[in-house]
């Protein structure tokens, strides 16, 4: 096996000064800037399900009625589909 099998893929971006240094600042000790940037930055949901899923686990929304917001989201998807 050789090295290249072991490393992760990475991407090259640029940075203006500004944003490096706040970058650099909010880095903990021995993190590295991928890290940083998975800590302080949350992954976006990939779906509407997902969404949805995250918004139903937490507190706010309480008072919302799902069960209305996933009948219109079932109805949208039925309507947008292409009549054959």
């Amino acid at each position: 096996m050789s090295v290249y099998n072991l490393c992760m893929a990475s991407r090259t971006i640029s940075l203006e000064v500004d944003a490096y240094e706040r970058l650099k600042a909010a880095r903990l000790q021995h993190e590295s800037f991928s890290q940083a940037v998975r800590r302080l930055i949350p992954t976006p949901p990939g779906r509407a399900r997902d969404l949805l899923a995250r918004v139903k686990s937490d507190e706010w929304g309480e008072e919302l009625d799902w069960e209305r917001v996933e009948a219109a989201h079932r109805s949208r998807r039925r309507r947008r589909r292409p009549s054959i």
